[in-house]
């Protein structure tokens, strides 16, 4: 096992979701915050320019603090949206850690039913699958890589546009089919057991997934934590949604797709070895009540993640 204290690790979208997740646990489970309360310095960097990425490195060099790990987070650019960018700043993230010698590179990439349809996908899962061909092509020059392919964010659920992120699954989904949840502080301490056993991990796929539920049984877990319906669009609006928004519909196939696969006995056994992975690395995962009973999980924007009513009701996203 790597003890963190003396190892810097660098974060990229440190101010997100997953990125805090990761700081917070790193520092909770190290017990730092405490010990160390000036452990965590923010750095200004452009991932549009390799440049100022650069430059981090090389001033982590000069100060004495050779960069050991990267977790590298990218921000979600939105349904549908043009993803090119996103796999350029990956690569550019992947290729200087190998340049200067990271000793371990971590990827959060996303979780789609194994590899056999990525020959179709397109937009930010098709720059996620190129960027994860791209770190496992620099292993061989000796990256240390280890990818995280998280499940669908229980904090999609959140505020406004949760309600009709979960109108629009429970309108669009058979009734049956199961969707691979995950609360985001999770994905982040997966990342940490990761750091702190990088050997155990090496190049090695992990599906950070808490559980596999139906919409129905989601219901039932959010009214059982909190004692009342889970927040919710009325059925005819979401249909319409879906029948308006081409990305929309995607999304819906997509995961009718990954519930296939899942179910087959090929797909279940990959699935199942990734996922166990995963839970070595972090073993207590939050079940979707858990998270449901805590406080802020009807608190976001109205335009989180690029989305909004606005561009749903346009068919842009």
């Amino acid at each position: 096992m790597t003890t963190l204290t003396e190892k810097t690790i660098l974060v990229t979208g440190a101010t997100g979701r997953q990125g805090k997740a990761f700081i917070s646990g790193i520092l909770s489970e190290e017990k730092l915050a405490a010990q160390h309360p000036n452990r965590v310095t923010i750095v200004e960097g452009d991932l549009d320019s390799a440049d100022t990425i650069r430059k981090v490195f090389e001033d982590a060099k000069k100060e004495g603090r050779t960069i050991w790990g990267v977790f590298c987070v990218l921000a979600f650019p939105g349904l549908g949206a043009d993803a090119d960018g996103e796999e350029k700043q990956g690569k550019m993230v992947a290729d200087l850690s190998l340049e200067y010698g990271v000793s371990h590179f971590v990827f959060s990439s996303v979780e789609r039913g194994g590899e056999g349809f990525d020959a179709t996908m397109m937009g930010d899962r098709l720059a996620k699958i190129n960027i994860e061909k791209h770190v496992k092509h620099l292993g061989a020059q000796g990256l240390n890589w280890t990818i995280l392919r998280p499940g669908f964010f229980m904090e999609n659920y959140e505020g406004f546009i949760g309600r009709i992120t979960f109108g629009v699954l429970k309108a669009g989904l058979k009734p049956s089919t199961t969707v691979q949840i995950i609360g985001v502080k999770d994905i982040g301490l997966v990342a940490a057991g990761v750091f702190r056993d990088p050997i155990a991990f090496h190049s090695q796929i992990l599906v950070v997934v808490a559980e596999a539920s139906t919409m129905s049984q989601q219901e039932a877990a959010y009214k059982s934590a909190r004692g009342r319906d889970i927040p919710s669009i009325p059925a005819v609006f979401a249909r319409g949604l879906i029948a308006m928004n081409s990305h929309t519909k995607q999304l819906i196939m997509e995961m009718e797709r990954v519930h296939r696969v899942h179910s087959s006995p090929e797909g279940a056994e990959e699935y199942h070895l990734q996922w166990e992975a995963a839970k070595r690395a972090h073993p207590n995962m939050m079940s979707f009540e858990k998270w449901a009973q805590q406080d802020n999980v009807e608190a976001r924007g109205n335009d989180w993640n690029g989305i909004s009513l606005g561009k749903l009701l346009r068919g842009r996203q």
